[in-house]
């Protein structure tokens, strides 16, 4: 009879630590690779959110829509109106019917505009603001009641793109439990840029092109580092903004 030589322990240890180090490069190519298409699938919304503007400013004299304000029973947003009732409501609680959005017809007619798949939605650090998913895109609010003809290089001013906050001030979220939740607004100071797609975060211009942006040095809000909320400029700064 033959004998059969058995794997030694050194020999055992030197597979597994290959086929570790295999696994360990395949899950990286793995992350990398949903990471990009999550990148692209985002920028293909923010195209098609481009597309309705562009036709709602060709419909409305070039003027923006505002980003809120008063309305019978409640308060219209850019993404939707919501009742006084759901404003009184718990965080997680209120709702939004997006059908009323300044927007909303010719979101349709582009074929919609679906959520970020890179938001951490369902994640223990997620914090709801409405009940589910509802917008993870923020306005650039300098536009609000904006002739877009007046801007002279539209090439270089954002009108939506990649957008959170860190919340510490409604419950569940708290000082000692900062949460992430969808936000709304791009402005010269707050710290509201999500860069959610490895180093960059997604910008739509208004001349329709897509451009991933990365957080200028010095503004990442250190209440939640790995959620990568940040700013793209100096507080202050008017760059990309008009």
């Amino acid at each position: 009879m033959q004998n059969r030589r058995a794997f030694t322990l050194l020999e055992l240890l030197v597979v597994v630590s290959i086929i570790a180090i295999i696994s360990g490069l395949a899950l990286a190519a793995f992350s990398k690779t949903r990471s990009v298409a999550q990148g692209a699938y985002c920028a293909n919304s923010l195209r098609q959110l481009g597309a309705a503007t562009q036709m709602y400013l060709t419909e409305n004299n070039h003027v923006f829509f505002s980003y809120s304000q008063a309305a019978p029973g409640g308060k219209l947003w850019y993404f939707g109106f919501e009742s006084s009732a759901s404003l009184g409501m718990a965080e997680g609680s209120r709702t939004i019917d997006v059908t009323r959005a300044p927007i909303y017809p010719y979101v349709l007619n582009v074929g919609g505009v679906e959520v970020c798949p890179a938001f951490p939605y369902g994640q223990t650090i997620w914090k709801e603001k409405y009940k589910g998913a509802s917008w993870g895109y923020g306005f650039n609010t300098y536009l609000s009641n904006i002739n877009s003809l007046t801007i002279v290089h539209p090439a270089q001013v954002i009108v939506f793109g990649d957008c959170a906050q860190v919340n510490t001030f409604q419950a569940p979220a708290s000082v000692k439990n900062p949460m992430v939740e969808e936000f709304y607004i791009l402005d010269s100071s707050s710290l509201t840029v999500h860069f959610r797609h490895g180093t960059l975060a997604n910008m739509l211009f208004l001349d329709g092109h897509v451009e991933g942006l990365p957080m200028y040095p010095g503004t990442r809000d250190t209440r939640i580092p790995s959620a990568n909320i940040g700013r793209f400029s100096p507080a202050g700064s008017m760059t990309y903004l008009f």
